[in-house]
């Protein structure tokens, strides 16, 4: 995966929401950022539901979810009717939310590359780092990854930044592993939910 690349797309998401937030200029980013990367791995492990041991179900979430207003059809009417009504709900796609876990797992990735941003680590760990997910012979625990990522990220502060940003990257490797994501899926989601963030700072969000 090309980490320069996804760097330099973040940077400019980064940027944009600076310029709706001036606020936000001259000051420390990085305490709120690390909070919000712990929230997005909550909302990650909660989609894979492993760890649910109380629950009958602990499927992850990792399937598109039909839409609940029009039951998956992305419009309303008789079916072979030429009258019918498009579902605004889901923009006519009968889609409701797009594999859960694997958007929750690309918003933590969106924190995590402008983690780097703010400690101003990428030129060289960009090359260094290398998404090889998918070439490990064995995978690791979902659970256990997640443990991994949660000390790694609340270590993120903390001197040498540069060497626990590098754990914390290889860490989140992993995880996408253990939870079956190739580097071209991860790619990809984040590109699409980057564009996302990029509406939603044009109305607003």
């Amino acid at each position: 995966m090309n980490l320069s690349k996804l760097f330099e797309t973040q940077k400019v998401l980064d940027e944009r929401i600076m310029e709706q937030h001036p606020e936000l200029r001259g000051q420390n980013n990085l305490d709120w950022k690390i909070l919000a990367l712990q929230v997005e791995l909550g909302e990650c492990a909660n989609e894979w539901r492993g760890f649910k041991k109380w629950s009958n179900d602990q499927e992850p979430r990792n399937f598109n979810i039909p839409c609940h207003a029009c039951k998956g059809r992305g419009y309303f009417g008789m079916e072979y009717s030429d009258e019918y009504e498009p579902c605004l709900y889901c923009d006519e796609t009968g889609i409701q939310e797009k594999n859960p876990l694997l958007v929750e797992y690309v918003d933590c990735l969106h924190f995590i590359l402008s983690i780097g941003l703010e400690l101003d680590v990428t030129e060289y760990y960009a090359d260094v780092v290398n998404f090889n997910i998918g070439s490990r012979t064995k995978k690791s625990e979902p659970q256990q990854c997640f443990k991994d990522m949660f000390i790694k990220v609340a270590l993120i502060s903390t001197l040498p930044v540069e060497d626990e940003f590098v754990e914390m990257l290889s860490s989140f490797t992993t995880l996408g592993d253990s939870l079956g994501f190739t580097e071209e899926l991860i790619e990809l989601a984040y590109f699409e939910k980057n564009k996302i963030n990029h509406e939603r700072q044009a109305n607003g969000y």
